[in-house]
């Protein structure tokens, strides 16, 4: 039996179909940043500076989405589907998405949740169809990486950490069987960890925030999960992860944090996290930051913390050249960290600051951990 289908996202993650031409893109921005009164006036009051307005949008857009779309590709992946026993494959299912270059050699990054179960991946690129190598994926931040054999173009890459709270994001990908498209958006929280989700469904994404994640309005459809996150001058600042209907948000993880995943995925084929034997806890008034501290609750016996110096009770200050003031601080400093590195630890015990060495070590397995002792009760873990 052979069967072909599309694995559809749960009904949570769906979008209704919002694509827009370039005018009434234009337009819409227009009418965001000046508000209905003010677009009103322009257009009755002075109606050349308002034609003006909407056709310079309308020229900068069609640039970014021109200079983008070529770099941005089809995905399709072929999932076996088993029978009862698993043994025997009985038929065929498609899950789609999007991905995009990020060199000249073939290197494609995409969501990990377009390829799950899947054993083949094909890539459609200018008229062509593909049969990627699959490199690896991260399920942890719901990053995977293909590779073809050709030569290709690469998006150039800006900084997530230039985004503010409104600033201008573009997301250019391929809905389902539909043509390529650009969504538009605005930043909602260029560092978004979690505690502030409405969406019934938020308790689906912890398994996917180990990191800051770009939080915004861009909506993206089906088949459009992997796709690039550009910022107003047309550069990659993020990889769409996954989105929430009721939230109206979609999350995108910064590309540097990609990156990391990337070069991991690249010689070892999987993801290398860094590990530092030490679990933390929120001290003081958690609503207000100058009253907060971050301290070790627990450290690993014979693990890098432990190795370093670090006490149960250290207050955390500083890790490499990133201020500790909350967990989120903890979560990003540490997230980037590499195996073998090593990296200072800047600690207040009694009063004293102290800086203390510490070499990172590869991320135990989860059942591995539970075998490891400790010299205090269990905690939230640092990565």
């Amino acid at each position: 039996m052979f069967w072909i289908g599309f694995r559809m996202p749960p009904s949570w993650m769906r979008r209704p179909c919002c694509r827009s031409s370039v005018a009434s893109f234009a337009a819409q921005l227009v009418a965001t940043f000046c508000g209905i009164g003010c677009l009103t006036v322009l257009f009755f009051a002075a109606p050349a500076r308002a034609q003006s307005v909407v056709q310079g949008l309308e020229k900068d857009i069609q640039a970014i989405f021109d200079r983008t779309k070529d770099g941005v590709v089809r995905i399709k992946a072929i999932v076996p589907v088993t029978d009862g026993d698993r043994k025997e494959i009985v038929a065929e299912g498609l899950s789609v998405g999007t991905g995009f270059f990020v060199d000249g050699n073939g290197l494609i990054l995409t969501a990990a949740s377009v390829l799950r179960g899947a054993d083949r991946a094909l890539v459609y690129w200018r008229g062509n169809t593909y049969e990627a190598q699959a490199l690896g994926q991260d399920l942890r931040t719901n990053v995977a990486l293909l590779k073809l054999n050709a030569k290709t173009p690469s998006l150039p890459q800006g900084s997530p950490d230039a985004l503010k709270v409104g600033s201008m994001t573009f997301a250019v990908g391929f809905p389902m069987d539909g043509p390529i498209s650009g969504e538009y958006g605005f930043v909602s929280d260029p560092t978004f960890i979690s505690g502030s989700v409405s969406d019934k469904n938020a308790m689906r994404m912890p398994q996917f925030i180990v990191t800051s994640l770009i939080r915004c309005s861009v909506r993206v459809q089906p088949g459009q999960s992997g796709s690039p996150l550009l910022n107003a001058r047309g550069e990659v600042v993020g990889i769409v992860t996954y989105s929430l209907d009721q939230d109206g948000s979609t999350f995108a993880l910064p590309i540097t944090a990609a990156r990391k995943i990337q070069k991991d995925l690249v010689e070892y084929h999987a993801p290398r996290d860094g590990w530092t034997g030490l679990t933390i806890a929120v001290r003081g008034d958690h609503l207000k930051t100058q009253d907060r501290e971050i301290a070790v609750q627990d450290v690993y016996e014979g693990y890098p913390g432990h190795l370093a110096g670090i006490q149960p009770g250290d207050i955390l200050r500083r890790i490499g050249n990133r201020e500790i003031r909350s967990a989120a601080d903890v979560m990003n400093a540490t997230f980037y960290l590499s195996v073998d590195e090593t990296v200072n630890f800047a600690v207040e015990r009694e009063g004293k600051l102290m800086e203390l060495p510490l070499k990172v070590v590869q991320r135990p397995s989860d059942k591995e951990r539970l075998a490891l002792k400790r010299v205090a009760p269990p905690a939230t873990e640092l990565r």
